[in-house]
């Protein structure tokens, strides 16, 4: 590496293996736009070849409320706390439960003995940010990166005490940030809310006058040492606390991805990794501010919308995907815009080569804008599908149904899409008795893509956060990280970005056997789905699958619950199903079909039939057929997700010949 370079950008652990910052490649393309030279540290590709592929699949695979990253980096970025840990360690697996015969005490004692080995990875990372002869440090920090980024300019501040430190990104919006600058005094700048248009005017003045710019003269939303002394300002709304926004994404440049390919090619891993490019397109959620979904904690303060011209988003693929070789396009956006299904996918669905690319969307996408996104390259989707129950969706306040997830499912296998979803249990008010509805039709599904069964967590910004009374929660800092931060209770509070309900009787993420007495249709719901992922394990997925001759549709099914391999239907059951491919409502079907000639028992009898057969299910009213039309476009493989993919397999090593 080249030395002096003025401005280090650190993405700590633990952050993706196979995809670069999105938030550090826009702002070194921002530095570069104001004149200024820096260069981005990998320090999370770093922590891989430190620790090695197995600690590192743990410690990614671990949720971040559990804290475990955070708690590893504690001891280097607060010497002076002295946290129980046997407690912790405690309540982490007693949320991430294991058998004591299955090695636990083994386990614990390598967790210890990891969180002594992460002084050396420190000290390790210093020196090669200091080797480059910065002037000033900034790390990003998502989720886990919190902690990690404190212990390293802690280390960073200790070593070289005229080097400037910053801190941002989501962990530091709004008064999660103010409560980071006024509890940490070795971050120098704060930076809460979008730092693209502030960055490198920032930077110009910290290289021009030093540590010690007046609070007045500091962009909005950014905190500086001379808060400490003179207070921290508060919007015009209140006792808010200043968040920068970005208000046209139209100026934004490309993100600059060329040190994370570097230092990709540099790796130890370089051969496992299939780097994909995220790019955004879009900032806020257009049906978050119509109705937000009760659980979202994502946008921090802003949830306002903003988005680039559809022309301009398909550009900028092609062009980064030329720029980096990857037809792996990884759109971070919380929700697609909704002009982009007519204006950018044509051009998209035009190119020779098609790239491979992922977006999240609303789960009542139509079957026609599948099969556009489809044809576009749009190969993996991650829709708000959340649940397969009506009153759970409301309850979220999701603006879709049960019918329309299950037609989203069922049109996306069809056309080949790959999709990303959880079945969200746990939430306030939801009732047993749906789960066990669920249950009973699961089985049905299996020809269709499973989610995973996850446990709702309370998030900084959500409704649920913001009007607990209201749900009747009673929220505090989750428990993990008061084994990690040396703060009182009222300063995690403003620090954390995951709470628990105190009068939440369920542990952790995980469903316990022991509870399967107290919430049965739960436990159904969740071995219906271990059953489901079971059956997508197997070499042949199961399949259910029709083709129409004119006058007799010929169903093949083999799923686990067939009634039996084929099926022939004609006539008046012929009809039903082709109007349950469309998800017709019930009434409409009976009004279709009945004539002099059909009596309406006719069609309750045909209906019963092909719901006995399992080839249609009557959700909200409505009759949904459950067969694929034949042919239908083969699923990418897991290992094509657009946002990159890494091999995370731990392979055996070979015996000595």
């Amino acid at each position: 590496m080249s030395a002096d370079v003025p401005i280090v950008l650190v993405n700590m652990p633990m952050s993706a293996i196979e995809r670069p910052s999105l938030a550090l490649g826009l702002l070194k393309s921002a530095l570069t736009r104001a004149g200024l030279r820096s260069r981005i540290a990998y320090a999370n590709i770093w922590f891989l070849e430190y620790v090695g592929l197995a600690d590192h699949n743990l410690l990614e695979s671990s949720l971040p409320e559990d804290a475990l990253v955070d708690w590893l980096f504690a001891g280097i970025a607060f010497p002076d706390y002295e946290a129980d840990h046997d407690v912790f360690l405690d309540k982490y697996f007693e949320r991430n439960p294991i058998h004591p015969d299955n090695g636990l005490a083994e386990r614990r004692a390598h967790l210890l003995e990891l969180r002594s080995l992460i002084g050396g990875f420190i000290d390790w990372t210093a020196d090669k940010i200091l080797e480059q002869g910065p002037a000033m440090v900034g790390c990003t920090s998502t989720f886990a990166q919190h902690v990690p980024s404190l212990a390293l300019l802690r280390r960073l501040s200790g070593r070289s005490p005229a080097l400037v430190t910053l801190m941002g990104g989501a962990n530091c919006e709004s008064v999660m940030g103010r409560t980071t600058h006024a509890r940490f005094p070795w971050v120098d700048y704060v930076v809460s809310g979008e730092a693209d248009g502030l960055l490198g005017a920032l930077c110009c003045d910290i290289l021009n006058h030093g540590r010690a710019i007046p609070p007045a003269d500091l962009p909005f939303g950014v905190f500086g040492p001379g808060h400490r002394e003179a207070g921290y300002p508060a919007t015009s709304m209140g006792d808010l606390v200043p968040r920068a926004v970005v208000e046209n994404m139209h100026d934004l440049p490309l993100p600059d991805f060329s040190d994370y390919f570097a230092e990709l090619g540099r790796s130890l891993y370089a051969d496992r990794v299939y780097p994909g490019l995220p790019m955004e397109f879009s900032r806020g959620c257009w049906w978050g501010q119509r109705s937000p979904c009760t659980f979202c904690g994502l946008n921090g303060g802003s949830i306002t919308y903003r988005q680039k011209p559809a022309g301009q988003a398909a550009e900028e693929m092609i062009e980064m995907s030329a720029r980096y070789g990857s037809s792996r396009i990884e759109a971070v956006d919380n929700i697609l815009a909704i002009d982009y299904l007519e204006k950018t996918l044509p051009r998209l669905t035009a190119l020779p080569d098609k790239l491979a690319i992922f977006f999240e969307v609303k789960a009542n996408l139509k079957r026609h804008e599948v099969e556009k996104l489809a044809a576009a390259g749009v190969r993996w989707i991650q829709p708000g599908i959340e649940s397969l129950d009506t009153r759970a969706l409301k309850l979220m306040g999701k603006g879709t149904t049960s019918a329309h997830n299950v037609q989203l499912l069922k049109w996306c296998r069809q056309y080949g899409v790959r999709v990303s979803w959880s079945m969200l249990w746990g939430f306030p008010g939801e009732s047993d008795a749906w789960y066990a509805e669920i249950a009973s039709w699961l089985p049905l599904l299996h020809h269709l893509q499973p989610g995973r069964a996850v446990r709702l967590r309370y998030q900084r910004y959500s409704l649920y956060h913001r009007a607990a009374d209201k749900h009747r929660l009673k929220l505090r800092p989750a428990v993990s990280f008061r084994y990690v931060y040396p703060l009182s209770e009222a300063d995690l509070a403003n620090l954390v970005y995951y709470f628990d309900d105190s009068e939440d009787n369920d542990v952790g993420g995980h469903f316990a056997a022991r509870a399967a007495n107290r919430r049965p249709g739960l436990h159904a719901v969740t071995q219906g789905i271990d059953s489901w992922l079971k059956a997508w394990n197997e070499p042949k997925l199961p399949m259910l699958s029709m083709r129409d001759s004119g006058d007799e549709i010929t169903v093949e099914d083999t799923r686990a619950i067939a009634v039996d391999r084929e099926h022939r239907v004609k006539g008046l059951a012929r009809e039903i199903l082709l109007a349950a491919d469309e998800g017709m409502p019930d009434a409409r079907l009976r009004e279709r079909l009945s004539t002099p000639n059909v009596m309406q028992t006719e069609i309750n009898g045909a209906i019963a039939d092909m719901i006995a057969r399992k080839l249609v299910v009557r959700l909200d009213a409505r009759l949904v057929g459950l067969p694929l039309w034949n042919p239908y476009t083969p699923m990418p493989a897991p290992t094509a997700f657009p946002g990159g993919y890494f091999d995370r397999r731990v392979r055996p090593v070979s015996a000595a010949t």
